[in-house]
């Protein structure tokens, strides 16, 4: 039987509708095959589908040899990996894909590394979609619940950088049965959130990825900037370099007549609001925890700040709701969160404070 297969995104635009089946496992690939009305349906639902603006905890299972993947983490090095999921209680899909530890802090810290999955790009149907066949995938640091509710709070801090700005990588939060294929280790499910590839998030501002090191504050787009220095404040977050393009992406528009490249924040474990306990504050800083906050942003009109400062307290009430709303974080975690939330808006929402605080602490 010819294999008909299709990327990982498509198979996840897939998962919010499907066609009535009878009330057994099918697999993907074989109703692709014979299913004319299944075929039909699945392409028609490509414009209107997206992963990432679908909040619902997806089920995946990985297959691979975590021991060698563990051992070998300081190596660039792809290994083979069977991913399968469960797109409803009748369908399910498996492709053979490609992973590799990533993240150079986190290989250090982690016993258990973030995941680069690669989907190989002859595989995919869908011409439009090849160019976001990889995507990252944060999961637990180590074993154990307080690791499991540090990554749910840098899943969050994603989640409020959406609030606060299109500019953002969207995140998926998924349950991962991770399957070891050298039995070293014990079969175990847990939470992992997707990152949007950076090619999908440019393409979805009408930008591209730019790479440029170097580039200093000043020359970048003024809102995208200003926005992320309160928003990196906001969460406690030193861990970032615009110059040294360091936990900043840079993209730029497709539109001739603007210049300047947007600001992109990503990678949140070292935030105070997350509080990892692996996570150390920056010696030059002078500080003794992470949880302390320190603007380091750039000087700029005091207008621009001001403006800034009005659009997050605008957002105050979209932001407290994802932890008011929430059953994932337990007690501790959720009600020290919103203390960490109080004392930036309490700033914020003091002019005085605000500018001796963050206005007149500019770099």
């Amino acid at each position: 039987m010819r294999k008909i297969a299709i990327s990982s995104c498509l198979t996840f635009f897939l998962i919010l509708s499907f066609i009535n089946l009878e009330a057994q496992i099918h697999d993907f690939d074989s109703l692709y095959e014979h299913s004319k009305a299944f075929k039909k349906h699945s392409k028609s639902m490509l414009d209107t589908m997206d992963f990432f603006n679908n909040d619902k905890i997806l089920n995946i299972t990985i297959e691979s040899d975590f021991k060698n993947l563990v051992k070998r983490k300081y190596k660039d090095e792809y290994q083979p990996a069977i991913i399968k999921y469960d797109l409803n209680d009748t369908i399910t899909v498996t492709r053979n894909i490609k992973i590799k530890p990533r993240g150079n802090m986190r290989k250090g810290s982690c016993f258990f590394p973030p995941l680069k999955l690669n989907f190989l790009k002859d595989e995919m149907v869908v011409k439009q979609l090849k160019e976001f066949d990889k995507m990252k995938m944060v999961l637990n640091c180590k074993n154990g619940s307080v690791y499991e509710q540090y990554l749910l709070s840098e899943y969050y801090v994603y989640k409020i950088l959406n609030i606060l700005t299109e500019y953002s990588f969207r995140v998926r939060l998924i349950n991962v049965t991770y399957v070891d294929a050298g039995e070293k280790y014990k079969t175990a499910t847990r939470f992992a959130f997707i990152i949007e590839n950076k090619e999908q998030m440019a393409e979805r501002l009408n930008s591209i990825p730019i790479d440029n090191k170097n580039v200093r504050d000043q020359l970048t787009d003024i809102p995208t900037l200003v926005n992320g220095y309160l928003f990196q404040y906001l969460i406690g977050n030193t861990d970032w370099s615009i110059p040294g393009r360091h936990n900043i992406q840079l993209i730029k528009s497709k539109d001739p007549t603007i210049s300047k490249p947007y600001v992109i924040p990503y990678d949140f474990d070292y935030a105070g609001i997350v509080n990892a306990n692996y996570a150390v504050p920056d010696e030059n800083l002078g500080t003794e925890s992470v949880t302390e906050r320190v603007y380091r942003g750039v000087c700029m009109p005091e207008s621009e700040m001001k403006n800034a400062a009005k659009h997050l307290i605008d957002s105050k009430d979209r932001i407290y709701a994802l932890y008011q709303s929430s059953d994932l974080l337990d007690k501790n975690n959720n009600r020290r969160t919103l203390q960490y939330l109080d004392e930036f808006f309490n700033i914020i929402e003091s002019e005085n404070s605000l500018k001796r605080y963050i206005i007149d602490n500019c770099r």
